[in-house]
């Protein structure tokens, strides 16, 4: 103790103030070291947390990108099937649409030929009644003092049955 009086140190004091520093020291540890710690600890808690909680995040939303994804193939192999039964129903109706136009084109081109096949034969026997008038009418002009009646009429029937045969 001599040598703390010859450098001019107070043993009592030093005891005292190192007594108040350990008060110091066990009150500031208790109310305030304590309190920090346990508000870090808190923190990092909170900061782990959150850490999966992110990784959890970023996993559901990968999972829903890939459902997503399947979701979108799903529906475009669907867009696509539906796309094509549209497309061969299309066809088939434009097949039908086209039949239905041939029938109804088929049955007008034959009505048409029966109207023209009955109209050639009505002017054919016209012709033929004005020719067969017109060739008796010179005939008989002809031939009224050479020939008796039923000559007249034998030759009359003959061109008419040949007269067909010449005109086509």
């Amino acid at each position: 103790m001599e040598l703390l009086v010859k450098l001019g140190i107070n043993w009592q004091l030093l005891i005292a103030q190192i007594v108040n520093f350990l008060i110091v020291l066990g009150v500031l540890g208790y109310f305030l070291y304590k309190p920090i710690l346990a508000l870090l600890d808190a923190r990092t808690e909170r900061i782990r947390k959150a850490m999966e909680d992110a990784k959890h995040i970023e996993n559901q939303m990968k999972e829903m990108e890939q459902l997503r994804f399947e979701e979108m193939k799903k529906i475009d192999a669907e867009s696509g099937a539906y796309f094509e039964r549209m497309r061969k129903q299309a066809e088939t109706m434009q097949e039908e649409i086209l039949k239905g136009a041939k029938k109804e084109a088929d049955s007008i081109l034959q009505s048409a030929s029966r109207r023209i096949e009955d109209e050639r034969r009505s002017m054919m026997e016209e012709v033929l009644k004005t020719v067969n008038k017109v060739v008796i009418a010179m005939t008989e002009k002809l031939l009224e003092r050479e020939f008796t009646s039923a000559d007249q009429e034998r030759i009359a029937k003959q061109l008419v049955a040949e007269l067909p045969k010449t005109m086509r």
